[in-house]
């Protein structure tokens, strides 16, 4: 199983900048627009400080962390969801991602043009989204058609449910809202199906300057607002300043960032937002000369859990050993936490929680 995240916004946004960060790929970052028209896949680790607690108690020969995989689709504009540039192979690329990375621009800089020559990221910002709303708006209504025609010729296999739901999507997208910002409990695998956008959950990432990493920025301070009324999460990074840094070694760059007051590289926050926006969890497997941390949708069970490892642990499971983290690093260890009682075992069933310590027995 593999979770993935879109990074989208205007051309010259700094998506592809923010994309050499988060994957180290190098992808082209020109200043000039539609210069990524295939998207770029990385494949990134997600930073996990309990894998080194962990290690300190088991000593293994490896160390494997949990991922997510990070599409960085290329610039929309307006009018891309009636096909305007590339807008249609754009839209179908995001609608294969599980979450969306909003990058919005709030640099400033002469030698980078803006496509609409105004530094302004919460009308940028809006502009996708309704670029996406529209593109939504499209699709319900011609399902609504669809499904209006299968009544009529006394199709069976159109429910009560599906023709409501759909009266309901056409409401608020008519009144320019996103479906994940309208509190509806949404079946995303139905979305999916769909090829519905504003269903995704999203983050914004606002890309500052390099002299604003120290220094408030009225730009960021009216994004984070707009993000505080929209109940939505939003990430400063200087893409230009953190790739500069992001070429010294790994202790080299700490003291650095540490020096002017950041403890922690906005690459860091972001993963660990995508991780959180996809409703995800981490569990260790400390089996042998390996540690490795997986990934799992909230509310999963030991049997899926089991999956991701492999298909014969699944089919061949028995039982499972589960610790918390906190009693697997308090008794040191899966041997310590079961002479203390802290050892739960466990059936397929058992809903695994955040960060517990998994040893599966199978056939």
């Amino acid at each position: 199983m593999g979770f993935t995240c879109g990074i989208v916004g205007l051309p010259n946004a700094g998506k592809s900048t923010l994309f050499n960060l988060i994957a180290k790929a190098g992808v082209p970052a020109e200043s000039y627009p539609f210069c990524t028209i295939d998207p770029n896949i990385g494949i990134v680790n997600v930073p996990d400080k309990n894998l080194e607690e962990i290690a300190r108690i088991t000593h293994p020969d490896k160390i494997t962390p949990t991922t997510l995989k990070i599409f960085d689709i290329a610039g929309l504009v307006k009018g891309a969801y009636k096909g305007e540039g590339l807008g249609n192979q754009f839209l179908g690329q995001i609608r294969g991602v599980d979450a969306i990375v909003h990058v919005v621009r709030c640099f400033e800089d002469m030698h980078v043009s803006h496509v609409y020559n105004e530094i302004n990221p919460i009308a940028d910002l809006e502009i996708i989204l309704t670029e996406l709303v529209m593109a939504d708006l499209d699709i319900v209504q011609k399902r609504k058609d669809s499904v209006s025609r299968g009544l009529r010729v006394g199709k069976k296999d159109i429910s009560k449910e599906e023709i409501e739901l759909l009266d309901i999507a056409e409401k608020i997208l008519l009144e320019g809202r996103c479906l994940i910002d309208a509190g509806l409990d949404l079946d995303q695998s139905l979305m999916k199906s769909w090829g519905i956008l504003t269903a995704k959950p999203y983050l914004i990432v606002a890309n500052i300057g390099e002299d604003e990493v120290t220094r408030e920025s009225p730009k960021l301070s009216d994004l984070v607002q707009w993000g505080k009324e929209h109940g939505k999460k939003v990430i400063p990074i200087s893409t230009k300043f953190e790739l500069e840094a992001s070429e010294l070694d790994e202790e080299e760059r700490r003291e650095f960032l540490s020096s002017i007051g950041i403890e922690k590289s906005g690459i860091e926050f972001l993963i660990r937002a995508c991780y959180e926006i996809l409703d995800l969890i981490t569990f260790y497997t400390p089996v042998g000369k390996e540690l490795r941390a997986w990934t799992l949708k909230k509310g999963g069970n030991l049997y899926e859990a089991a999956g991701l490892i492999h298909t014969d642990i699944q089919e061949g499971f028995i039982k499972a050993d589960v610790v918390s983290l906190p009693d697997f690093l308090k008794y040191k260890g899966v041997h310590g936490a079961k002479e203390s009682g802290a050892l739960l075992i466990e059936g397929k069933e058992f809903i695994l929680r955040d960060e517990d310590v998994v040893v599966i027995h199978f056939r």
